[in-house]
């Protein structure tokens, strides 16, 4: 092996994360769009929306997967067929593709711990954009978004979809302050009702 395993972890580590922050986007903008959620919408059409998160996740993995065709890794043109211990640094040719990224993290490669790493990443990313692009298209499209409604009734993504995403947080961190000591106490009086304390009291008053 003529090159250092740390460089090829640092290559593979930017690859893959540009695969989970695509992939992710596009897999909550499908989401996004079936629920109805506009306030994460990159698009402010419905159906658009699906499509381009279809075609990021196709992108995504495309990206991850051809980037040896024009980025140079350890994967030279016929050295994948050797142990990822012995590869060449080059480009790679459309045969090497499918042994490419199979390479062990001792020499490089993309280790479980670092995968679990940057996928949370690029998902966090892929929500911070979202969230972006809907507040952006809540001022360019107006049109496409309802008049804000006011309710006491909603929250969540309900309430970023009426309101705004900033107001609409707002608005559900208040109910959520005010709701907190009442649902708290119904459910503890529930779960006390079934201790074991509860329990054997019941018993003995049989």
């Amino acid at each position: 092996m003529n090159f250092d395993p740390a460089d090829v972890q640092a290559l593979f580590a930017r690859h893959y994360f540009y695969f989970a922050a695509l992939a992710s986007l596009g897999a909550l903008q499908i989401g996004v769009s079936i629920g109805g959620h506009r306030a994460m919408w990159l698009i402010p059409h419905r159906m658009t929306t699906r499509i381009f998160g279809v075609a990021l996740i196709v992108a995504g993995a495309a990206l991850f997967f051809l980037m040896p065709l024009w980025v140079e890794g350890p994967w030279k043109a016929g050295s994948v067929e050797s142990d990822s211990a012995t590869r060449e640094w080059g480009l790679a040719e459309w045969g090497d593709l499918g042994a490419a990224r199979n390479m062990n993290d001792i020499d490089g490669g993309l280790s479980g711990t670092g995968q679990a790493t940057w996928f949370p990443l690029g998902a966090a990313i892929a929500v911070i954009l979202s969230i972006g692009a809907g507040m952006v298209n809540r001022k360019l499209f107006p049109g496409a978004f309802s008049e804000p409604v006011k309710s006491e009734d909603i929250d969540g993504l309900q309430a970023a979809d009426e309101l705004g995403f900033p107001e609409g947080l707002r608005h559900s961190w208040r109910r959520f302050k005010r709701e907190l000591p009442e649902e708290a106490d119904q459910r503890l009086a529930e779960s006390d009702s079934w201790s074991i304390t509860a329990i054997v009291w019941r018993r003995r008053k049989r």
